[in-house]
């Protein structure tokens, strides 16, 4: 078989087009994911704080 296949400079820039933006997606979603699971771990670690102070009278001092 010979295929003499060459690509144009609009196909190379295409392909870096689609690959760069493939690449930005996944970088934007795993940010995404990061921010979210640090502000859950954020709101469960300040519930278990509230918790912790609500059980030693903490609320009970200033009432």
């Amino acid at each position: 078989m010979d295929d003499n296949r060459t690509l144009t400079d609009a196909d190379v820039k295409a392909i870096a087009r689609e690959i760069e933006a493939g690449i930005t997606q996944r970088f934007q979603l795993n940010v995404g994911r990061g921010v979210l699971g640090m502000a859950w771990k954020a709101m469960l670690y300040a519930l278990i704080l509230l918790a912790v102070y609500g059980a030693g009278g903490g609320f009970r001092k200033f009432l």
